[in-house]
């Protein structure tokens, strides 16, 4: 038996019921703490955290940096950014945050944000208007510098607290302008032409699309675009199938033009819709590009790395990231202000183009391993519209 019993004289190893008092919490340091064992004024501390606006020796600057690190001293940043009037944060609202093209914008903007000495807070509004409502007061509520959005909700309309706090704003995933908003976009309706044109120079003349609910407008000008390309080269409209913008969202829209139409190719609106289509034609026997060639919007890493690999309007996001935060420091216009990047054409395998073209950071077409095989698609329900 471990321990002593009471009245036996041996010492106790259990526990009395009244618990140890808890240690007292260390007192913060303060910035006269790290003054008086620096040997210096509190102001000259200031200099040294805030970098300014007096110089300080090295010397000097030295012997407050050790001060600070032997007392733990924290500087306030709150408070140093209060009186800056400036949080040095900004605030970005993705719609999709699994979709691999945010995933990349948000890559882009983290480091954009980087260079300028900002840090970016990041939520996902999961496509839901309340939710962003949500998440918009609470960023507001921190007091962030700027607020990025990608959903079309934002596009409608602003939050009370966003209105009354004055934070400037941008849609960053904004096809065309809107009145009185700053907007950033690529150029879609110019891709879809583009992509639409270059099947056609395949000798394609069945090309469908597969397009989502709500994207970038009504009509999308995706569809625009790739209604225009058709008429242009004298070609009737094509089938259209409107799905999830997700990859179940493809796989069940390619199932749809396969039941329902004759295709000899499809045109997707998004990549990850793309990466769905090549499965679904895959495990219908159909071969791409031989049967049915298959085009993207977006150009992500997801497109180089499916087979075959995608044909796609690749966006400029490194340039469309920096447009953006460049964005938050114009002015309101009554009007809006927006700008428009364009695509550019990466052809690889799934549209007939044997040989791609140079893409960065690709040495040679890529093909999946022996005995490698994709997994069963999801399903979602598509309606044709011819």
């Amino acid at each position: 038996m471990s321990g002593g019993v009471p009245g036996s004289g041996e010492p106790s190893t259990r526990r009395s019921r009244r618990s140890d008092p808890e240690p007292a919490p260390r007192a913060l340091a303060t910035r006269v703490d790290v003054a008086r064992l620096a040997g210096v004024s509190s102001a000259v501390v200031s200099y040294v955290v805030n970098d300014g606006p007096r110089p300080v020796a090295a010397e000097t600057r030295a012997r407050v940096l050790q001060a600070m690190d032997q007392l733990g001293y924290v500087p306030n940043a709150s408070a140093r950014n209060l009186r800056r009037g400036s949080t040095q944060t900004l605030g970005l609202v993705v719609a999709d945050s699994q979709n691999p093209f945010f995933g990349q914008y948000t890559f882009e903007l983290v480091k954009a944000a980087e260079r300028q000495g900002k840090q970016l807070l990041i939520a996902d509004s999961r496509e839901d208007a309340a939710r962003e409502a949500d998440i918009v007061d609470n960023l507001v509520a921190q007091q962030v510098d700027g607020l990025l959005f990608t959903s079309a909700f934002a596009r409608v309309d602003r939050s009370r607290s966003l209105r009354l706090a004055g934070i400037p704003t941008v849609l960053i995933d904004c096809p065309g302008p809107v009145v009185g908003r700053r907007t950033v976009g690529s150029d879609a309706g110019g891709a879809a032409e583009m992509l639409v044109r270059h099947l056609v120079e395949h000798g394609r003349t069945r090309i469908g699309l597969v397009i989502g609910h709500r994207g970038f407008g009504d009509p999308d000008p995706r569809e625009h675009g790739w209604r225009l390309a058709l008429r242009s080269a004298g070609l009737p409209d094509g089938p259209i199938v409107r799905v999830p913008f997700t990859r179940e969202g493809g796989f069940a829209g390619a199932q749809a033009l396969l039941e329902s139409a004759d295709v000899d190719a499809i045109f997707a609106s998004n990549d990850i819709q793309g990466v769905g289509a090549l499965l679904a034609l895959q495990q219908r026997g159909v071969r791409v590009p031989d049967d049915v060639a298959v085009v993207s919007f977006d150009g992500t890493e997801e497109s180089r790395f499916c087979w075959p690999p995608l044909t796609a309007a690749r966006q400029r996001i490194p340039d469309l990231a920096a447009t953006a935060l460049e964005l938050l420091g114009t002015p309101d216009t009554e009007a809006g202000t927006h700008v428009s990047l364009p695509t550019d054409l990466v052809r690889r395998r799934s549209c007939g183009c044997g040989v791609a073209e140079p893409d960065p950071g690709v040495a040679a077409e890529l093909q999946l391993p022996d005995g490698e095989h994709a997994g069963d698609g999801g399903s979602a329900s598509a309606a044709v519209a011819t």
